[in-house]
């Protein structure tokens, strides 16, 4: 067997195997963990304090501001963290504040960046737990119990990630993201959780022990990803990161290409940032429990890599051997994994359906699923997380990046 056969076997089983683990790991989920379980804690619900930066926010905040007040939870403190706006996001969050005295607008005129004006929140913060969330979000009335009641199981949980949903479901790139999210990240989530071990507490809704982030540093202001970079800190120095999948939170998602290009760049480059300065502390023995994560992340690179190149080599080979069957194989893989694709599609939508009635609708664009998704991702893992492989993190610190589409506040 040479080279190239172990690349196509590589190329051909990596997405069998994993997609298969996310199926397995996400209806197992959904038996033993997936049902509402809002039973208040002993002692009672503690208090939690809400972060939310934001950065010239004016078309957005104020939805946001308006449903976290309609949050039903008893002990809750709200700060909205002003981030040196040059537009009108201080007059719009005061007034969808109004008089709630649970509501603080911090507004300091200075420009510090999202992970030092969160690590500046989290000291600020009253309560021991502290929600992260985006300022272009809408938040369930009972996401926050759901998070408490996941992250009060124990205390080696140190984050509980949320549950995020489309919001502007108008085009289609926005409904090629819903069948992401649920195929995709809602599974993976699902079957990490299972080990305590979810490998990204995302920015969008995510609830943290603040003593726990403040023990590891806080974010990092030089990563392109400081979420995925502070959950892996969080899990090297031993604690346990959950999913709760019925706390919701509604999220604006790019519409254009130039804003998803914009997005998926700044992910594949914090990803590859997260590995290279990682590598060397996850492949200690006594972290073994993060090498599954590790691993999933470093081949799912090498598997787009492969890719590229089995492309290359099989257009150039059809040109010249007409004859030859490995290319008609290689078409037959194509039609394997595609029907793979479709399987775990349709799991994903059997676990997700309750808490996303429109989800099934989405499927109707499933024909362009795999050009939309793997083809955007392909490229920027190839363009983007190379960058961040080779190079680590800049050393400057990072700015905010919001191409944002016209939305509706």
């Amino acid at each position: 067997m040479n080279v190239l056969d172990v690349l196509l076997l590589f190329l051909a089983f990596y997405p069998v195997v994993t997609g298969a683990a996310w199926m397995v790991g996400g209806v197992l989920f959904r038996i033993l963990e997936g049902r509402s379980n809002l039973a208040e804690p002993t002692g009672g619900w503690p208090g939690v304090s809400v972060l939310i930066p934001a950065y010239n926010e004016e078309q957005v905040i104020g939805r946001c501001v308006r449903a976290l007040r309609e949050v039903r939870y008893p002990a809750l403190e709200i700060l909205i963290l002003n981030d040196g706006s040059a537009d009108a996001t201080v007059t719009a969050a005061r007034n969808a504040a109004g008089d709630d005295p649970r509501v603080s607008v911090l507004d300091d005129g200075v420009n510090l960046g999202k992970a030092d004006r969160l690590n500046d929140g989290m000291r600020r913060a009253r309560h021991d737990l502290v929600l992260v969330t985006d300022a272009d979000t809408h938040l369930h009335p009972d996401a926050v119990r759901h998070l408490v009641a996941r992250i009060e199981r124990s205390p080696r949980y140190a984050a509980v990630a949320g549950s995020p949903r489309v919001t502007n479901r108008g085009g289609v790139l926005a409904t090629m993201q819903m069948l992401e999210a649920s195929s995709l990240i809602g599974l993976m989530r699902r079957t990490h959780a299972l080990a305590g071990r979810v490998g990204t507490v995302a920015g969008v809704l995510g609830l943290f022990r603040r003593d726990a982030v403040l023990a590891v540093g806080g974010y990092d202001p030089k990563m392109a990803t400081e979420d995925i970079e502070l959950t892996w800190r969080l899990l090297e120095a031993g604690h346990l990161t959950g999913f709760a999948p019925h706390a919701l939170v509604g999220m604006q998602v790019p519409g254009t290409v130039r804003s998803i290009w914009a997005q998926r760049t700044r992910w594949a480059r914090g990803q590859g940032e997260v590995l290279r300065t990682h590598a060397g502390t996850v492949c200690r023995p006594r972290h073994w429990p993060l090498w599954p994560i590790a691993l999933e992340a470093l081949l799912s690179y090498l598997w787009v890599l492969t890719m590229l190149i089995a492309a290359v080599w099989g257009v150039v080979h059809w040109a010249t051997h007409p004859g030859d069957t490995k290319f008609r194989w290689m078409i037959a893989w194509g039609v394997g994994i595609a029907v793979v694709a479709l399987l775990q599609i349709a799991i994903a939508v059997a676990v997700e359906r309750r808490l996303d009635p429109r989800l099934p609708y989405a499927c109707l664009l499933l024909p362009l699923y795999p050009l939309a998704y793997w083809t955007i991702n392909a490229l920027a893992a190839i363009t983007a997380q190379t960058r961040g492989l080779l190079h680590g993190p800049r050393e400057r610190r990072v700015v905010w990046d919001l191409p944002r589409d016209s939305t509706q506040p």
